[in-house]
């Protein structure tokens, strides 16, 4: 049975969409779980009126009890985006990622009795991130060591995020005469080429994981007669 003070949250748990649990101020007994914190933590039903650390001993050497610890402390909401923390999910440790919310629940003396946790699996959102942010590493790598003029704008203000000196060596041109092939290849996210003043330059678009366009790669190449 749940506890009195916990029952208006008991519909809120039913229904949630995320994953919630909430927990006691002194031994961070488990009051509440809902099954979508069942399926996060890897664990059953029976884990309801123990401490969170006999159910999740992997959290032990990790930052999170000691932000519990802080939150029952002060009274004040804690909450954190793209977060990693290691669970042991079906005897296997495993990295998860997750957006997620401690709010104290204050009881009539306004003291922080029982702490209610919050919690999105977003781990296949954040290794994407992660991936993506090694690939524009790597590119903008190759644009400087690249030994022809090679340039990467970003967004959709074509903003210069990496340009080589080969490029520069080139002028102004590049920079100003070209928007609407920028905006084409942008919008359109097709490649497009052309040749002026001996040079051959050729603009392709740059998706992300989701195949998204995040921006548009220009390399000049000198046409030989």
């Amino acid at each position: 049975m749940y506890q009195k003070s916990f029952l208006p949250y008991y519909q809120l748990f039913d229904h949630s969409p995320v994953s919630a649990a909430i927990l006691d101020v002194d031994r961070f007994k488990l009051e509440m779980v809902n099954e979508k914190m069942l399926e996060l933590w890897g664990r059953s039903a029976s884990i309801i009126n123990l401490p969170l650390l006999d159910v999740l001993p992997e959290l032990a050497n990790q930052e999170y009890p000691e932000i519990l610890k802080q939150v029952a402390k002060t009274g004040e909401l804690w909450k954190e985006e793209g977060a990693r923390v290691k669970l042991n999910r079906g005897g296997q440790m495993e990295n998860v990622y997750v957006d997620y919310s401690y709010t104290p629940i204050f009881n009539k003396d306004h003291k922080a009795s029982a702490i209610l946790v919050m919690a999105t699996d977003v781990t296949a959102l954040e290794i994407n991130r992660l991936m993506v942010a090694q690939s524009e590493r790597n590119l903008r790598t190759l644009v400087l060591s690249a030994p022809v003029p090679m340039c990467i704008y970003k967004g959709a203000g074509f903003q210069i995020e990496v340009v080589n000196n080969l490029m520069l060596e080139l002028g102004q041109d590049w920079q100003r005469k070209y928007l609407p092939v920028l905006q084409h290849v942008y919008h359109n996210g097709v490649p497009y080429s052309f040749i002026e003043n001996g040079f051959q330059y050729a603009y392709t678009p740059l998706f992300d994981g989701n195949s998204g366009i995040t921006g548009v790669c220009l390399i000049a190449s000198r046409v030989l007669n």
